[in-house]
């Protein structure tokens, strides 16, 4: 039997780490999904075995799985993403405080902000007056009309985040306070 350790991913990270991991296509609970394996070796990996915290006996997972799905339906597209741990529950059980999902989130928030960064700079490399196409081409790519964002509001993260001239400095200093499609 195994036993798993859930983490709910904000649902506009879904779309962009569904696109920029590598993964393999799985059936979790009849639904057909793209399986992510992050190994415990990994820095990402290694912070969600950080916070994990022991509820009776300690575990030597070697990897989670990040299930990532996008459904089509009528109403429009289903996002859904969770992350696992595998456990053989003989040994251990695990858990993750609310406040490790937070600090889960917020440092994929950050790579997905500074990807996006770094996509619309690339993008407009020889000419800057393509700034609505970067931003436009970016939010199609990851679906994120579909997720409560839009045009301005990514626009306003590219011009905030490159008056600091380091496009990594959203490592150095306080996470964001807030997340443009209102989820915590």
């Amino acid at each position: 039997m195994s036993y798993i350790v859930p983490v709910q991913i904000r649902k506009h990270l879904i779309p962009f780490f569904f696109k920029e991991f590598e993964g393999e296509q799985q059936t979790y609970l009849e639904k057909e999904v793209t399986a992510i394996k992050i190994s415990s070796r990994s820095s990402l990996g290694k912070l969600i075995r950080m916070f994990t915290i022991k509820a009776e006996t300690p575990a030597q997972t070697r990897f989670y799985q990040l299930y990532l799905s996008v459904e089509e339906t009528p109403e429009g597209k289903v996002l859904e993403g969770t992350a696992y741990s595998f456990e053989s529950g003989t040994n251990s059980f695990l858990q993750l405080p609310q406040d490790a999902t937070k600090v889960i989130n917020e440092l994929m928030e950050d790579i997905f902000r500074i990807s996006f960064i770094y996509y619309v700079d690339g993008y407009m490399k020889d000419d800057s007056s393509r700034l609505s196409d970067a931003i436009y081409k970016f939010i199609d790519m990851y679906d994120l009309l579909e997720c409560g964002f839009d045009f301005e509001a990514m626009r306003q993260l590219y011009y905030r985040e490159k008056k600091k001239d380091c496009k990594l400095s959203r490592l150095q200093i306080r996470t964001a306070n807030r997340v443009y499609n209102n989820e915590q």
